[in-house]
């Protein structure tokens, strides 16, 4: 693939001037004494995240700046392609997936409109994430039929053992001489985390992937000179492969959202990741002797996106394209529909349940008259503070479109399903209505003494109405369980219309609402 530059440019944001490397001048001198400066640009887990969040890391402005947003991104990406051209240095530009779940603007059309948008940022190649399987494998198929991103996905096949549509294992490209395989894996955890349609493929761990890739070029006599994987498996998994592949010089992730300033390292390995919801971009500069096509040094940072781009700096068919979405979503999403009396947060406690959890559970349980609802604390994705709330506030805590599923579970297989949150065995926590935990502290776990529903311990044998969510249902999140179930009943009303008639039936009375903080785990001495 080509260099690509953007045709179009974004509607104002002039950044803010990033540090340049003193090495850049010697860079484009040292093309000829037969060193090589390259470039990479990398982002990950954007979700969709068309406007700048506050930069809540800034702690001597009130309110605080805004940094980063789509548009800011494109504009650093096209602005950082002029500077590299100008000092003769060579660039890469990678997004690690999950481009468009978790928005109001990412949701418009199932992602496509975001998708539309990512063609005109000058992204070289992109990997893709476990979320761009939400709405199914098949749709995910449409949207790379009708915007045709640069997708790599090596370490998941049909089961005839074909690629997905529209989807390349590895990308072979030349930059100054330098031949690099780029090779996009995602996490094998993905059919626990998303549309059950992902376990109709195979998935093969990164590691047997990349060494595969390697055989099969080798046996083709493919020359590489240098390898980059660009993933969506985590920092854990990353250092994983690394070890694998110990000749390795870098490796650009995603998946846990993790802010890696200066990368990390795993023996020789870089490992890098810029966050989540496009706040930054990362940047690695790299610099090779041309001769032996060795590294001398890399040297890795994030870009903090502040202000508004000067006149002609940005690319405005995107930012056309982003004011578009956000015209779109504000027809709806910015109706205040209630108001909060009290904060609604999340909880990382494994000895406590949240205000958020209890609020969502209860409403599930009080809407399908089940004895218990259970949700996921993965699926709460944001806190609130008290004020009024918009449909873009519920969307915000609440932007998975899952139906509510209620089901007949025996007491064992609650017990089973609630002792794997508790001992983290699950992917997420557990949020619960109509239960009581009684447990003992145990390190990083609690140990469970019992669980009582209506004041009465769970009995094995006895049969409960519970009530949870499509995706949990489904068995996501490793809860097996609620895959042995029975007499499913479907509701396809979604959690956050339950947040908003709640609220909107208080607001007509001229009230807010108050969450419970009431704790469901009860820690006995």
């Amino acid at each position: 693939m080509s260099l690509r530059t953007s045709t179009a440019a974004l509607l104002g944001l002039l950044l803010v001037p990033f540090l340049v490397f003193a090495s850049w001048t010697a860079a484009a001198q040292d093309q000829s004494s037969g060193k090589l400066h390259l470039i990479v640009l990398h982002t990950n887990d954007m979700h969709g995240q068309v406007v700048p969040l506050p930069a809540t890391w800034v702690k001597d402005q009130d309110p605080p700046p805004t940094s980063g947003g789509l548009n800011r991104v494109g504009a650093y990406i096209k602005r950082t392609r002029a500077a590299a051209r100008d000092e003769g240095a060579e660039i890469l530009v990678v997004d690690g997936g999950d481009w468009y779940q978790g928005t109001p603007e990412g949701a418009l059309d199932k992602g496509l409109g975001i998708l539309k948008a990512m063609l005109l940022m000058g992204y070289d190649l992109v990997t893709v994430g476990n979320h761009e399987f939400d709405h199914g494998v098949s749709h995910f198929e449409s949207l790379l039929k009708e915007a045709p991103l640069p997708a790599l996905l090596a370490n998941a096949r049909t089961k005839t053992g074909s690629t997905l549509p529209g989807v390349g294992e590895y990308l072979i490209l030349q930059r100054g001489g330098l031949s690099i395989c780029v090779v996009g894996m995602c996490s094998v955890q993905t059919p626990e985390m998303s549309h059950p349609s992902t376990r109709d493929l195979e998935w093969e761990e990164p590691a047997v992937a990349l060494t595969r890739i390697k055989k099969e070029l080798a046996e083709r006599t493919v020359h590489v000179d240098w390898w980059l994987p660009v993933t969506h498996c985590g920092v854990y998994e990353d250092k994983q492969l690394a070890k694998a592949h110990p000749d390795l010089d870098l490796i650009v992730g995603g998946h846990t959202h993790t802010v890696l300033h200066r990368g990390e390292r795993e023996g020789r390995t870089l490992i890098v990741q810029a966050g989540s919801k496009a706040r930054s971009v990362g940047r690695v500069d790299l610099w090779f002797d041309m001769e032996t096509k060795s590294l001398l040094r890399g040297e890795a940072r994030l870009v903090n996106l502040y202000g508004d781009p000067a006149e002609g700096e940005g690319v405005p068919a995107l930012a056309e394209a982003c004011a578009e979405l956000l015209r779109r979503s504000a027809l709806a999403m910015d109706q205040v529909v209630g108001r909060l009396d009290g904060v609604l947060d999340r909880s990382k406690d494994a000895y406590s349940t949240s205000a958020s959890g209890n609020l969502i559970t209860d409403l599930m349980r009080a809407h399908t008259g089940a004895q218990v609802a259970i949700h996921n604390r993965g699926g709460i994705r944001a806190g609130l503070e008290p004020g009024e709330v918009t449909r873009r506030d519920l969307f915000r805590i609440l932007p998975f479109d899952n139906a509510l599923v209620t089901l007949t579970m025996t007491g064992r297989q609650l017990s089973d399903l609630l002792k794997r949150s508790l001992e983290g065995r699950g992917r997420s926590g557990l949020e619960f209505s109509g239960i009581v935990a009684q447990v003992k502290r145990n390190g990083r776990h609690p140990q469970v003494v019992a669980f009582l529903v209506d004041g009465k311990k769970l009995l094995p044998e006895q049969e409960y109405k519970v009530t949870t969510n499509s995706f949990l249902a489904s068995g996501g999140d490793a809860y097996i369980e609620f895959q042995q179930a029975r007499e499913r009943v479907t509701d396809p009303i979604l959690q956050r219309t339950l947040l908003e008639n709640a609220l909107a039936q208080l607001w007509k009375q001229g009230k807010g609402l108050t969450p419970s903080i009431e704790n469901r785990f009860v820690v006995l001495p």
